[in-house]
């Protein structure tokens, strides 16, 4: 981006050359002008995108040489900058299409944030500028989203049968460049209006958002390329190529200086993650998932940092995360007590001394929970042979960890197995029904008219709901939920036949609060409303 600024005085002008170029924004060259007819000059051979200019100056003032330079390059974006709050002067601006309108003396965070939205604008501009009309427009975008998909084919799968040549520039990456890495960017984004970004501006901040990034982390000796993961729209990633090898601790250095960057210029919080160098692009899918991987340690140790995968830290934990022969005896010893506040009281510190060791990882931390569940299984095995139901199996552990966002969510997870754990042993020494089963149907055929819910049977019965749901349905050969609505529906159809309840009344009975909603449920189930239903009944007893 080229800039030009047009001040009478020099000292000034000076002084706000001097803050633009502080800013670091991606500015390439800034030239200068003492007033209009100067600026019209300069206009030829600097060939700005913005320019900010005075109003009030000799021979040609501000406003003059906006219209003048508009007729010679009318995409040209304008700064009004006045010592008076002149407001014929800012309305005749806006006529003229004036981006900003900024009093002396100018303030250098609200011309850094003006700077930031016309420039997002320009770029977004420069995107759309060759594309002839609202179709041209629907291709680009289908063509970025085709390339998206693309891209996010290669990280995911590195899938030896990918064309590169489907990708011009992904081509010559392939071609020029000797070690990869995959960079992932999280950057929480604000609700608009924000700082300069109005209502309906969410594509101007996503193109300052990369803009920011590719500026501060490109170099000459690099490639890369910046795209939004196609199913993880919330994920930035970037592709970066090197020439030569790419060291780790510069690595994240650079990075950090990308998050300072996006912090000042745009007042976000980013979180970033990187994974480790390939030498060849097919298993850039590799250093992707370490990316991942390394991103959720934010969950141990906080956002707004940048996280590195290390080929010591490789994945697979360290002895600190697992659980010694001496655990699983104290552990086994506290289950037969039925102790369940003792095995709690274990627990959380054991977390926490895991969480606050400064070189910990997720990793570790998903170790730590996997070993617990296999030792919980461990000791179930001798006393039932489905200790499935009781806490799940391990992929639905695994599955729950991806979703969360702090650790404390874990020891809560853990201590709340732990208890549901306990909570079924003790109700398998007590109980005299060998099939649970079938105490699970009589409870819900019994308690048609209370909100009975996958969770609550899961919670009373002191089983996993995704277990159960599965099971139920090879015993009873109905998922959980048809089985309930057709027993309520069953039920409802009893008493409009039998009783003269209003309609209300029965649909409480049967567990349904609205009657609208019941009566929809049972229209849908039997083919009539219920009114024609208890007609029906009636005529044909008749």
């Amino acid at each position: 981006m080229k800039l030009l600024l047009i001040e009478d005085e020099p000292i000034l002008r000076q002084g706000l050359i001097r803050i633009i170029e502080r800013m670091g924004l991606p500015i390439g060259e800034i030239g200068e002008a003492a007033n209009g007819i100067e600026g019209l000059q300069r206009l030829a051979e600097l060939r700005p995108d913005i320019v900010i200019t005075d109003i009030r100056m000799p021979e040609m003032n501000g406003l003059d040489f906006i219209r003048e330079a508009k007729e010679v390059d009318d995409k040209l974006q304008f700064i009004l900058v006045s010592g008076y709050e002149e407001f014929e002067f800012a309305k005749r601006g806006i006529q003229y299409g004036v981006a900003d309108y900024l009093l002396k003396p100018v303030e250098p965070e609200e011309l850094r944030d003006c700077l930031i939205r016309i420039m997002a604008k320009i770029e977004q501009d420069r995107r759309h500028s060759t594309l002839g009309d609202e179709l041209q427009v629907l291709q680009q975008r289908s063509e970025e989203t085709s390339r998206e998909r693309l891209l996010t084919q290669l990280i995911q799968q590195g899938d030896e049968g990918f064309a590169f040549e489907q990708d011009r520039e992904l081509a010559s990456m392939n071609t020029s460049c000797r070690e990869f890495v995959i960079v992932l960017f999280e950057v929480t984004r604000p609700d608009l209006p924000y700082s300069s970004f109005l209502q309906g501006d969410e594509a101007l901040l996503g193109f300052a958002i990369s803009n920011v990034i590719s500026q501060l982390i490109e170099s000459r000796e690099r490639e890369g390329m910046l795209f939004r993961h196609s199913i993880y729209d919330k994920e930035l990633v970037y592709l970066l190529g090197d020439g030569n090898s790419i060291g780790l601790t510069s690595i994240k250095h650079e990075l950090e200086g990308v998050m300072t960057g996006i912090h000042r210029y745009l007042k976000l919080e980013v979180t970033i993650g990187f994974g480790l160098p390939v030498r060849n692009i097919r298993q850039i899918h590799q250093s992707y998932q370490q990316a991942k991987q390394a991103l959720r340690d934010r969950i141990i140790h906080g956002r707004n940092k940048v996280y590195g995968l290390t080929p010591a830290a490789g994945g697979q934990g360290n002895g600190s995360s697992v659980l010694a022969e001496e655990d699983e005896r104290f552990v086994f010893r506290l289950l037969n007590d039925g102790n369940a506040a003792a095995l709690i009281k274990w627990l959380g510190p054991r977390i926490e001394a895991l969480v606050e060791y400064e070189a910990s990882s997720f990793n570790q931390l998903e170790s730590f929970c996997i070993d617990l569940h296999l030792l919980y299984r461990k000791y179930l095995l001798l006393k039932t042979s489905i200790p499935e139901w009781i806490i799940g199996e391990v992929g639905d552990l695994l599955s729950w960890l991806h979703g969360v966002e702090s650790w404390t969510e874990i020891e809560v997870k853990l201590a709340g197995m732990t208890h549901n754990m306990m909570d079924h042993l003790n109700r398998m020494r007590h109980s005299s029904n060998p099939d649970l089963m079938d105490e699970i149907k009589l409870y819900i055929d019994n308690n048609l008219h209370e909100p009975i819910s996958l969770q609550v049977i899961a919670d009373r019965f002191y089983i996993h709901p995704n277990y159960f749901s599965r099971r139920f349905k090879e015993r009873f050969k109905s998922s959980f939920i048809s089985y309930l609505t057709e027993e309520r529906i069953r039920k409802a159809g009893q008493l409009l036949k039998k009783t003269e309840l209003q309609i209300q009344e029965i649909a409480v009975l049967v567990g349904f609060p609205d009657a609208a909603y019941f009566s929809s449920v049972f229209r849908k189930s039997t083919g009539t409303t219920p009114v024609q239903y208890r007609l029906n009944m009636s005529a044909a007893s008749e």
